[in-house]
């Protein structure tokens, strides 16, 4: 199984709304990576201890069951989720495709 993790960067980006990603980004997500997606998770960033501001404000893990059904779906409409981007944050993210080689007991 891979994980695709997105990460949006806190600074510069406090205007991220979290109810459009919710409403409108996550189905479009589904929709585009149908049965090849086996689950998606998003995290709101939170203050340090210290009360120190999060590095990030949103971090997404999409775990993809199926790698060549996601990369064909992908092919086809990665544009649709690209083009979106700007209409729920003004920061691009940062995406990195992990490898899962230990999942937790729960998965």
């Amino acid at each position: 199984m891979k994980c695709i993790t997105v990460l949006y960067l806190a600074k510069g980006n406090e205007q991220f709304d979290f109810e459009f990603y919710r409403k409108r980004h996550i189905p479009l997500i589904e929709d585009i990576l149908g049965k090849s997606l086996y689950g998606l998770e998003v995290r709101r960033g939170q203050p340090g201890l210290d009360g120190s501001p999060p590095t990030h404000i949103a971090v997404i893990s999409i775990w993809i069951a199926d790698w060549p059904a996601y990369e064909r779906a992908m092919a086809v409409r990665a544009q649709e989720l690209i083009d979106e981007i700007p209409l729920f944050t003004k920061v691009m993210p940062i995406i990195q495709t992990d490898e899962v080689f230990y999942p937790s007991a729960g998965s």
